[in-house]
């Protein structure tokens, strides 16, 4: 509660005039290790049950929405990689959530929101590598985030729906770039990518 009161509170206001990403607010939260309770702890997390990821959502959310937004949007983004992922990519991804580092999850496009069969973005195998030609949009943290959970269509897959793929990109990935930032009416805090 005292990081709710004292840091994340006292910062709200100021996040949400100024659109500012709250980082004091994040500093606090991984002082803590609060991105820890839903990684493994073979990974470098400290996993706790999923209520009481719940209920820290809910109190920083109730001091700050946009900070509650961040934080709850690292959870959504690597729990597929989480419950999905090798043993390897959960190796080499997951610690530096665990650290406090931010995560993305990348989906909505123009042409598809709610619809991820209309999706456009493709992934193409290259010889080891993968090119990944699309755009998204409304994506949370996206300009933050040290990975980004990334969903797209595989080439050479004709059915939409398995076709569906996703892939991890790291920050720093080359040829990825954020073009704009939402100007939002609330939540400014939560960068909108």
């Amino acid at each position: 509660d005292r990081l709710c009161d004292d840091v994340i509170a006292s910062n709200a206001e100021h996040t949400d005039a100024t659109g500012e990403f709250p980082w004091a607010n994040l500093k606090a939260i991984n002082e803590l290790g609060l991105n820890g309770v839903f990684i493994p702890e073979e990974f470098g997390g400290a996993p706790m049950p999923f209520r009481l990821y719940l209920a820290i959502v809910k109190r920083i959310s109730e001091a700050c929405a946009s900070t509650g937004i961040i934080y709850a949007t690292n959870f959504h983004a690597m729990k597929p990689l989480i419950e999905f992922g090798t043993t390897d990519q959960k190796a080499r991804l997951l610690p530096c959530i665990a650290e406090g580092g931010l995560a993305s999850l990348a989906i909505t496009e123009e042409s598809a929101g709610s619809d991820a069969t209309g999706m456009k973005t493709r992934f193409t195998p290259d010889g080891d590598d993968i090119v990944i030609d699309g755009s998204k949009l409304f994506i949370t943290n996206g300009d933050v985030a040290d990975r980004i959970l990334l969903f797209g269509k595989f080439s050479g897959i004709d059915d939409p729906k398995k076709a569906i793929s996703v892939l991890v990109l790291e920050k720093g990935a080359p040829g990825f770039e954020v073009v704009r930032l939402e100007n939002k009416m609330g939540h400014r805090g939560s960068s909108t990518a």
